[in-house]
């Protein structure tokens, strides 16, 4: 009867269903209470199911057998030292110690016994353990056997684990895990750019959403929150991730206010909280949405005081600021003294925002930096500014015009902005005000759009061509814009001490290039405030002008704001948002509220992916954040074109059909067959997931291998529109494998895979694509014969991530005695000189691809030798990987991390051990940066006596 259940969970074990496998081997074990087989059968399928103190205990129930037949004086002992089915289970012994202790299943600083019966088993156990220990640890002189090998290993391993643990207390382990913990947090995950410099994104290209709705913004599809399903939902908690000009937030806060309306719940307000955290890598991006909410907040206060003409003006300015490069000098100054009043007193806790707004700690130095920057008037020419925008704005329309031939695409009306408005246009003599197409028309040649009809007379050229503006000579149109170069000024919000003065971002002198054509966001206002307006809108803002458009939709957000006071929280971030959440989430940011979510609703990325490795980042750092079943969503504007479909969005970062996401990044893309048009959709399942619902674990190292490959070895990039960003490094890869841990996979899975990376004998048959990206679904299947990959030149890297994290990684792995300790890594540094690549021969193909802001820089060191240089090296990558002959004995280390990189400045460092330092230093190597999409240096040689270390 043993027998045959044995027989049943051998077949089912083959056949990789643990799961029966453990039923049918605990039944042999129940059946049969002499044979050590039995349960040493079931201790091998409870390590392959991550279940290792079970698997311990089932070990330790196999030797109490196996020594009771090795009888001696009628005693139970010791089996001899090569006993086959010893040897497997003093192995298995300490892979699943050591695996338990990673997987923090195990702790080694267990409570003493609080009873006789513990006390006597904690003596049973011990025992044992020393009996297999001193097994484990005979000498066996002249075998060295594969399984002699295995053991040795095993034992190293985890005695080095167990004497570590031991040299210090419970408290004192516990330290050094969160150390580890913050490193990994810490952990650089991108390639750096060649210039750090941060593009300020101004105005919104998509169209307003609220995330109250589904995908696409649908009110029907069963991801939408305003059903009845939510009805009873208390807490909203939304996620921004690059927050953009903060249209989706005041999009959600209208849905809210209207759900609130339309159910009722507006007496029970007090009873819900809506928490909104906005995280921007930029500060003036935030800072931005900070004064548009101050705005907000001094209407609700000029409605509350019957202040109209206060009112008016508040509008007007918030319309120029929201829409325009230009406003009236009187807008501008409203802006300044807003700034300068949020400057005062935010960080007093006594202004009007300070009830709803939290402002992240370590965000209120950049923030403050950027309001008081706009407090002050800034140094800039009107007339400059319009002649530099109109030669973007030239740029763009062309550009747009080449991408729309090329993806079949056409372009709005004008008179879209007249479609879907809810207001009637006042009948009479047509004017400027009433012609829904007049307000283009004047724009193409004055560039600013309409003041409000009561502020038109503190413009009076601009009113002289708005009466006659469809006779209008030559000379009232030069009247026009001369009034406007001498009265109107530079949306001051458009501005930042940074990317605005970068030559490769602003034209010279610190002009922004302007290319959004504001009638496009426009139309967008118009339709999603018709879906929440009852009624008509209040009279001052009736019209199809822009500023009525504008100032329908503010007033609903206005409307929101007011009636979610009591319950509203909205937090600011500065940060990136991929590594950011855990950061602020674990206190690394600053301290933040206790009450403050740890899991969101919903989180909207906008087209952040496009820059941050797609979905599988995504996956990785931001769905294990989602409350169940939530959604994280994000649309594609870098390179929409390339997507057929979301699927093939997909399989090009993640290198998995969406089938197969589930299976081993744990969770759901909802909608694969969709346009790349259209929004992604990730959906949060319930982690861990049993191992019957996961990849198997050879599926699992395909893959992991397949990853590894193409981060080490970037495909070759298309120009822009087509150009795909693929940044992850080594710090990425670790992540991922930590992730996977938390999707259920067995923590020696994972260890199993590393360990051949670290071991640098990692043998598979994919290999890294290297044609033009994207990377096609076609490669899903390609083969090619199994073959060692060669992974040496990435050991120094590798030993810098080890050193740092190991104690945090939940997989346990066996670092080769010359790997260095945390205390061995330090910071080194080095100026360079950068390499102009607008005179690589390759440039005229490149092109824009050349951008300083592209994160793909890595670094190459090597020991100079024959004729192969830092560019000759940089386009070898792949084969050095494959160990090709013509690299044969070359000795190079690759970095895709640094610490700092602005070659502009000739700056750049990195994290090395010291010992690594040393050989460089004596065996004369050299250093380069790279470009790891282009394959070429970007800077010149630079000899390690040249380097320093940074103190």
């Amino acid at each position: 009867m043993a027998e045959a259940a044995n027989q049943q969970g051998n077949a089912a074990y083959k056949e990789g269903n643990y799961i029966n496998a453990r039923k049918f081997f605990a039944e042999a074990t129940k059946f049969d209470h002499k044979e050590p087989k039995y349960p040493s059968n079931l201790s091998a399928v409870l390590y392959e199911l991550g279940r290792y103190p079970e698997c311990i205990k089932a070990i330790y129930l196999s030797w109490q057998r196996l020594e009771s037949q090795n009888m001696i004086d009628g005693k139970p002992s010791m089996p001899p030292e090569l006993e086959p089915l010893g040897l497997k289970l003093a192995t298995r012994f300490a892979k699943a110690k050591s695996n338990g202790y990673s997987s923090k299943t195990i702790s080694l600083h267990a409570k003493p016994p609080v009873d006789a019966a513990a006390a006597q088993n904690e003596r049973v156990v011990n025992t044992l353990e020393a009996d297999i220990e001193n097994f484990a640890t005979l000498e066996r002189a002249g075998h060295v056997d594969a399984r002699i090998k295995d053991i040795r290993s095993a034992w190293a391993q985890w005695r080095a684990i167990r004497d570590h643990c031991s040299s210090h207390t419970a408290k004192e382990c516990k330290a050094e895990l969160a150390a580890a913990e913050t490193c990994l947090r810490a952990m650089p995950i991108f390639k750096s750019p060649s210039d750090p410099t941060l593009e300020f994104f101004t105005f919104g290209h998509d169209e307003v959403q609220s995330l109250m709705n589904g995908i696409n913004g649908s009110s029907f599809d069963d991801c939408c929150l305003d059903s009845p399903m939510y009805k009873d939902q208390q807490d909203w908690t939304f996620l921004f991730g690059g927050s953009g000009d903060g249209r989706h937030v005041f999009g959600t806060f209208m849905h809210l206010a209207d759900m609130a309306n339309e159910t009722g719940m507006v007496e029970q307000l007090d009873l819900i909280t809506v928490h909104m955290t906005l995280m921007d890598v930029h500060p003036a991006s935030l800072a931005r949405i900070i004064i548009v909410l101050a705005l907000l907040r001094q209407i609700l206060e000029a409605r509350l005081s019957k202040d109209k003409a206060r009112r008016l003006e508040l509008y007007t300015t918030l319309f120029y600021l929201y829409t325009s490069m230009l406003m009236p000098d009187y807008c501008r100054q409203i802006i300044m003294d807003t700034a300068k009043t949020l400057v005062d007193e935010l960080p007093r806790g006594i202004h009007s925002l300070s009830k709803c707004l939290n402002i992240n700690e370590q965000s209120y130095p950049a923030i403050l930096d950027v309001l008081r920057y706009w407090s002050t008037p800034l140094a800039k020419s009107t007339k400059i500014f319009i002649q530099r925008s109109a030669d973007s704005m030239a740029y763009f329309i062309n550009l747009t015009a080449q991408i729309g031939a090329k993806l079949n695409l056409s372009k709005p009306a004008p008179e879209s902005l007249k479609k879907g408005s809810n207001s009637n246009p006042r009948s009479g003599p047509l004017d400027a005000y009433n012609d829904p197409d007049a307000e283009a028309a004047l724009f193409k040649r004055v560039r600013v759009l309409l003041p409000p009809k009561p502020f038109l007379s503190r413009h009076p050229a601009l009113a002289q061509l708005v009466k006659s503006y469809k006779s209008a000579p030559d000379s009232l149109y030069a009247a026009a814009m001369w009034e406007i170069e001498e009265t109107w000024k530079p949306n001051p919000t458009l501005f930042d001490k940074h990317s605005t003065e970068h030559r490769e971002l602003a034209d010279h002198g610190g002009y922004p290039g302007v290319s959004t054509n504001p009638f496009d966001s426009l139309t967008s206002y118009t339709k999603f405030a018709s879906e929440f307006q009852r009624g008509s809108p209040p009279a001052f803002c009736r019209g199809t002008t822009g500023f009525a458009v504008t100032t329908q939709f503010f007033d609903l957000v206005a409307d929101a704001i007011w009636e979610l006071q009591n319950t509203l929280k909205v937090e600011v971030v500065v940060s990136e948002v991929m590594t950011g959440v855990s950061k602020l989430f674990a206190g690394e940011l600053g301290r933040r509220p206790k009450d403050f979510p740890v899991d969101y609703t919903r989180i909207w990325l906008s087209n952040v992916p496009d820059y941050t490795n797609g979905m599988l980042n995504t996956a990785v750092h931001l769905v294990p954040h989602l409350e169940p079943r939530g959604l994280a969503m994000s649309n594609c504007l870098l390179n929409t074109g390339n997507w057929p479909t979301i699927a093939d969005y997909c399989y090009n970062y993640t290198l998995l059909r969406p089938h197969d996401v589930p299976r081993i990044l744990g969770c759901e893309v909802i909608n694969p067959q969709s346009s790349g048009w259209d929004d992604i959709a990730v959906r949060q399942i319930k982690l861990p997931l049993p191992l019957d619902k996961l990849a198997s674990k050879k599926e699992l190292h395909t893959w992991l291998a397949h990853l590894l490959l193409c981060i080490l070895c970037n495909g070759v990039p298309k120009p822009p529109p087509s150009r795909v960003d693929l940044p992850n490094n080594l710090g990425a890869f670790f992540h991922v494998l930590v992730h996977l841990h938390r999707v259920g996979f067995p923590s020696h899975w994972i260890g199993d895979f590393v360990q051949s990376v670290v071991s640098d004998n990692l043998v598979t048959d994919v290999a890294p694509y290297l044609g033009r990206l994207p990377i096609p679904m076609t490669e899903v299947n390609k083969r090619k014969a199994s073959r060692r990959i060669y992974l040496d030149a990435w050991q120094a890297e590798l030993q810098v991530i080890l050193a740092s994290t190991k104690a945090a990684l939940p997989f346990s792995v066996a670092v080769p005695p010359e790997y260095p300790s945390w205390e061995d890594i330090r910071i080194y540094k080095a100026t360079v000189e950068p390499v102009n690549l607008q005179r690589n021969p390759l440039s005229r193909y490149w092109g824009p691809l050349t951008s300083p802001f592209t994160r793909a820089i890595g670094l190459i060191f090597y020991r100079p030798t024959g004729d192969l240089d830092a560019d000759a090296l940089a386009h070898r990558v792949p084969a050095i990987l494959e160990g090709d002959r013509e690299v044969h004995g070359l000795k190079v280390q690759i970095m895709l991390s640094q610490e700092k990189v602005d070659l502009g400045k000739g700056e750049l460092s990195w994290k090395m051990s010291k010992s690594w330092y040393e050989k460089m230093k004596a065996e004369k190597w050299k250093m380069a940066a790279y470009r790891t999409d282009l394959t070429v240096a970007s800077t010149e040689l630079v000899g390690a006596d040249q380097w320093s270390e940074v103190l």
